[in-house]
């Protein structure tokens, strides 16, 4: 089991990521602006005594992950938007990652309790002994009987100190994998269900970005580099977290890139435009499975 302190910090992300997605939830209505959405999610997630695991992300209808406002963005929510609130808050390296999904047209609703129907019996099943794929088969299940898909290249994902994604996934569909989880691992169970064939794909420009390794001479990028290590923990950062000026930014971006010092995450799209609904928990598996983020 997991050191008491650890847990703590655990329990601790956990009930302020739970109290941040409900204030995050409240702010998504018609006509208002995705930056303030997310800049004022991420203020509070600093308010609270957390920092943030990575930029907090709004991903609207077919769009399933991934998305996060711009640097100026002029974008707006629609009356129609069917929208994914995910964040995830750390304490000394312990995250919470949670997400839930905003149906303003209530013609969909049914998609959204269907990934809620999916999230809480795969969580009851987070036990020792049980392999990844059962969970997968579980929300596959849920999934289908509704009449929707899976989306089968999205994972839930092992969380460990400072790592978002710690090596072993969780899939939404049984893909006959035989990993355990063992009792202490804690995972990010997050099932994403569709209208559409049940695929992402990559679409528009990255606006999410991580370190990986190396170093470069370029002094603009060494900055970033720094911001990303000392400030941003090695974790996911934005491209609105750093003050520089945008022409600067993209360039030195683009150096860390192309020599592979920094990777990046562009929005995740449902390839056949099918709407998307998320719901997601942070869970420790125990016989009686500990969940965080409620």
């Amino acid at each position: 089991m997991l050191d008491e302190h650890i847990l703590d910090n655990y329990m601790n992300a956990g009930s302020i990521a739970n109290k941040v997605l409900e204030y995050y939830s409240k702010l998504v209505v018609p006509g208002a602006s995705i930056l303030d959405i997310i800049e004022k999610t991420e203020q509070k997630i600093t308010e609270l005594g957390a920092v943030s695991a990575c930029p907090v992300t709004l991903s609207s209808n077919s769009i399933a992950a991934h998305d996060t406002a711009t640097i100026n963005d002029p974008r707006k929510i629609s009356d129609t938007d069917i929208v994914k609130a995910d964040l995830a808050v750390m304490i000394d390296g312990c995250i919470a990652d949670t997400a839930t999904t905003i149906c303003l047209d209530p013609n969909h609703k049914d998609l959204k309790k269907t990934a809620k129907d999916a999230v809480d019996s795969a969580i009851k099943n987070a036990k020792p002994g049980t392999m990844t794929s059962e969970i997968g088969a579980i929300i596959e299940d849920i999934i289908t009987s509704a009449g929707f898909q899976p989306i089968r290249n999205l994972t839930g994902h092992k969380l460990d100190v400072y790592k978002l994604h710690a090596g072993i996934s969780i899939p939404n569909y049984d893909d006959g994998r035989k990993i355990e989880m063992e009792e202490g691992m804690v995972f990010a169970i997050e099932p994403f269900c569709t209208t559409g064939k049940g695929m992402i794909k990559e679409s528009g420009s990255p606006i999410i970005f991580r370190y990986l390794r190396g170093n470069t001479r370029l002094a603009s990028a060494r900055k970033i580099l720094d911001l990303s290590k000392n400030k941003f923990h090695n974790m996911p950062f934005s491209k609105r977290w750093i003050q520089m000026n945008p022409l600067i930014l993209d360039n030195a971006l683009s150096n860390l890139y192309n020599s592979g010092i920094i990777e990046c995450y562009p929005p995740l799209k449902e390839v056949s435009d099918g709407l998307v609904a998320q719901q997601e928990h942070t869970v420790i598996v125990a016989d009686k499975p500990i969940v965080t983020t409620k």
